[in-house]
């Protein structure tokens, strides 16, 4: 790593210090790593008090040399955190070129992710099973083009297509907005750690031990905008936080998608208004999506084995309804299993996205 990537390292550490200001302070210096050049860095006394004032101007001489950014850099190695700058190679170079890149990336998992073609799935946190459903079958079709899906790690949709991904053996990039370290919710720690196993990332513009605040959201949003071509988004209401991340990619002049919804979901509302509005292209299935990327020649992906392990009972069940729909009454017939048990079963399976429920307890296999 040079002095200009631990300069920028050193700068992102001091939470004070808001993203323009620390982007006006660079500006300021011919290189970053002029920071670390007392004579230069005094040179530039008045321009930097007019940015931070007298007491940021002292803390950030006190600490602006190499030795500081060093601790720093070993307390993340620590951490099990990796940091990537703007000016190292691999940095995403969509991402770069947006209006606010984030001086710092810090992740865990494969960062080569940066650099593959990449789509957003986003929308609700409260999806209806239209809304699942629809996420399903546009994270899957994306995998199937060896496409790195990207979204949020939130409740709702988020965490449906990095499931999704991750069942069909595919990659996928979380970007969060708290800390790397700062998992929220914490009930998806388990789906992040999972992203990492199988060959995921996670990424955070913020250090180690920030803890997640609300504004961090929304601008977190630019980032999963930034690092894709294209934004799908599944079923949105007008008041969805998604709305943020329609808005950052038009402005970086992203491709938008919006599947349609009925007229009578409120959780539609955003994705049918945004489709009127000529904001985003009415999508029903991948070609939709594809035909917008002429430039690019994509390639349906041989389907690698499933990773997934079934108990006899489980391989039971999903050889029953390989071939049609069965209520819960029928698929009891079927097997030698008490209803509680078969209910645990069902519940199970329909949590790893292998079957779901129609209205009428009636289930089937997702193809």
């Amino acid at each position: 790593m040079n002095l200009d990537e631990k300069a920028l390292i050193l700068l992102d550490s001091f939470d004070e210090i808001g993203y323009q200001k620390k982007n006006h302070i660079l500006e300021l210096f011919d290189k970053p790593k002029d920071l670390f050049n007392k004579t230069k860095f005094s040179s530039k006394r008045e321009q930097i008090l007019f940015i931070l004032g007298e007491e940021g101007y002292s803390k950030l001489l006190k600490f602006s040399n190499v030795e500081s950014a060093d601790r720093v850099l070993d307390f993340y190695s620590k951490k099990q955190v990796n940091v990537i700058t703007r000016l190292s190679k691999g940095y995403s170079e969509l991402l770069l070129n947006i209006d606010s890149p984030p001086l710092v990336l810090y992740y865990r998992g494969d960062i080569s992710l940066l650099s593959t073609f990449c789509i957003a799935v986003v929308g609700t946190r409260k999806p209806t099973s239209y809304g699942i459903n629809v996420t399903e079958k546009f994270t899957k079709e994306l995998v199937d083009y060896n496409i790195t899906v990207v979204s949020g790690l939130a409740y709702g949709v988020d965490s449906v297509a990095h499931n999704i991904t991750l069942d069909n053996n595919g990659k996928t990039i979380a970007v969060i907005a708290g800390g790397i370290d700062e998992i929220y919710p914490k009930t998806n720690l388990d789906l992040a750690k999972r992203i990492i196993a199988n060959g995921g990332l996670i990424v955070s513009e913020n250090r180690p031990g920030r803890k997640v605040e609300s504004y961090m959201f929304p601008i977190r949003n630019r980032i999963i905008a930034g690092l894709s071509s294209g934004v799908i988004i599944t079923e949105a209401s007008l008041k969805s936080g998604t709305m943020h991340t329609k808005n950052y990619a038009l402005d970086f002049q992203r491709e938008v998608f919006a599947v349609p919804g009925s007229i009578f979901s409120e959780s539609s509302l955003g994705t049918n208004r945004i489709i009127s509005e000529s904001n985003a292209k009415l999508v029903v299935n991948i070609d939709d999506v594809l035909d917008e990327f002429i430039y690019i020649k994509f390639k349906r992906r041989e389907m690698a084995p499933s990773n997934q392990f079934y108990s006899n009972t489980e391989q039971q069940i999903i050889d029953l309804l390989k071939d049609k729909e069965m209520s819960f009454q029928e698929i009891v017939e079927k097997v030698n299993l008490k209803t509680s048990e078969l209910n645990t079963l069902l519940t199970k399976l329909t949590l790893r996205g292998i079957i779901r429920k129609h209205a009428g307890n009636v289930y089937f296999l997702i193809k």
